[in-house]
């Protein structure tokens, strides 16, 4: 099972290799299914868990090259994207400083100035 290691980890330095230590990662399955492993990964002569972290493994890459999770990967690093650059407007705004990015001027301005109107005001004399 040792030729499976690195597809487990992306690729990283060696001084972060060793930083990085195995989790534990707990899993409850039927009691049914364990004892299907325990007979099959004696016959294999892979432990319990080579057999999870394989198992694992071949669902993370099956997830990943799923076009629907890549696609709904990207909205959500596009909305968020969004939200930064309102946030940005709405900071910028209410520094008074220009927000950069064309679409965070456009849309977050008006919140920006809604924004600037609260909060604690000084005295007025």
């Amino acid at each position: 099972m040792s030729e499976q290691q690195p597809d487990m980890q992306p690729q990283v330095s060696a001084a972060a290799e060793e930083e990085r230590k195995p989790v534990v990662f707990a899993v409850r399955i039927d009691p049914v299914l364990r004892e299907q492993i325990e007979g099959l990964r004696g016959i294999t002569e892979q432990s319990v868990n080579d057999v999870g972290v394989e198992a694992i493994n071949d669902w993370v890459t099956k997830t990943l090259a799923d076009e629907a999770i890549q696609e709904k990967a990207m909205a959500e690093l596009d909305a968020e994207e969004k939200r930064l650059q309102e946030r940005r407007a709405a900071i910028a705004g209410i520094l008074g400083q220009q927000a950069t990015g064309a679409e965070a001027t456009s849309e977050a301005a008006p919140e920006a100035g809604a924004a600037s109107r609260g909060g604690r005001r000084g005295r007025q004399s």
